[in-house]
């Protein structure tokens, strides 16, 4: 949620400075700075709000450095809510960012013009243009092989006997970049025995005008979202950065990740064949420390025959992704990108299942520039390929 400034000052007060927070905040480990520490951050939203400190480059530095991974507040002894504070702050206090001009809110806003840029770019990876292109636009780099842009139906039905309903949020770079899980999560719900309906006129989660600073943007996302989604069925998530924005801002509805909604579905009659591998869970810090749903990955991945589930080296650290984090601060996002790919590299890791469209775009990334062969798929794909979930969506 948003605070006023009275507000953002009463919940800054409610942190004790212990320092609890400091090992658990990947900015400090970093920098070594109290200033990027969490502790070191209210102290200086508190001062700003109070006007004790201006409001300069200086400061604007320290809060734009920070992940809003929110570790913090699983390690606070107080629950103080920090991912509130740094999102007022940000929409308060911190000027909006370039990367979320008035043509990016128009993309995110409409699915007609972003279908017609993502089959642009569908028909350039098809040439050889796409290789001349990152070098020419490195930010292009991200950007994993796309499908087709899909043309969703308003309900896919339960292909068994009907034992519930849900809805699917879509998510804006899901949709653009990630159909492969959307579809891979329609199969296996109908499958399970429910009916799947995808609202048209659901949107942006609202978490990276958020990010940027823009409340008003974000509030108007949210405000389409909740008139969007009918209030009775859950809403189930495949990307936990949306998850956590819409937990936290659609109070109105229950918002699920998938693999915690299918931790609670009858597998009994469902066939999943085995898989004689090893299958990496790297957690999004959104689904471990804001849905707090990363166990169930880990539950739903053991349904697997045969199957080794094994979570990677340094977990509750970061990748760095962080929505436009990777973009807005990309020396210390690949900072912390080097920490996973050196985990992956020394466990020789084939398969790392992620439940989040952001870090598996950059730790993806990471991995293609250092020519490592590693599967990045989310959890729900894996389980759809073992399934044979062969319908078409």
């Amino acid at each position: 949620m948003t605070l006023s400034i009275k507000e953002l000052i009463v919940e800054a007060d409610r942190c004790v400075a212990c320092g609890l927070c400091l090992p658990h905040c990947p900015t400090y480990r970093k920098t070594g700075s109290e200033a990027d520490s969490p502790r070191g951050r209210i102290q200086l939203m508190r001062a700003v709000a109070q006007e004790i400190l201006p409001n300069n480059t200086r400061f604007n530095e320290h809060i734009d450095l920070c992940l809003s991974c929110r570790s913090c507040e699983s390690a606070c002894p107080n629950n103080v809510n920090y991912g509130a504070l740094v999102d007022t702050t940000r929409a308060l206090f911190i000027p909006k960012k370039s990367p979320f001009s008035a043509l990016t809110k128009v993309f995110i806003r409409s699915r007609f013009l972003t279908n017609a840029l993502v089959w642009k770019i569908w028909l350039i990876q098809k040439t050889g243009l796409f290789s001349l292109i990152k070098r020419i636009i490195p930010v292009a780099k991200l950007l994993p092989m796309v499908e087709k842009p899909s043309a969703w139906k308003s309900l896919y039905p339960a292909n068994s006997e009907k034992k519930g309903a849900v809805s699917l949020f879509l998510g804006c770079a899901g949709n653009a970049l990630d159909t492969t899980t959307l579809k891979a999560s329609i199969q296996v719900l109908n499958q399970l025995g429910y009916d799947v309906h995808i609202p048209a006129q659901q949107t942006c989660c609202g978490g990276i005008a958020r990010q940027m600073g823009d409340a008003e943007e974000s509030s108007k996302l949210v405000a389409q979202n909740q008139n969007s989604f009918d209030a009775s069925l859950p809403i189930l998530t495949t990307a936990s950065g949306c998850g956590a924005g819409l937990n936290d801002y659609l109070p109105t509805h229950k918002i699920q990740d998938i693999s915690a909604f299918l931790m609670a579905c009858d597998w009994s009659n469902v066939e999943v064949n085995p898989l004689q591998e090893q299958i990496y869970v790297q957690d999004p810090c959104t689904l471990r420390n804001v849905q707090k749903s990363h166990q169930a990955v880990y539950s739903l991945l053991k349904k697997i025959p045969d199957a080794t589930i094994i979570p990677l080296a340094g977990n509750s650290q970061c990748c760095g992704g962080a929505g436009a984090y990777m973009l807005t601060q990309s020396e210390m996002a690949n900072n912390l990108l080097k920490d996973k790919l050196n985990a992956i590299s020394a466990n020789n890791v084939a398969i790392l299942a992620t439940s989040n469209i952001g870090c598996s775009l950059h730790i993806a990334n990471g991995l293609r520039e250092k020519n490592l062969s590693v599967s990045v798929m989310h959890p729900i794909q894996i389980i759809a390929k073992q399934m044979r979930a062969s319908e078409q969506v």
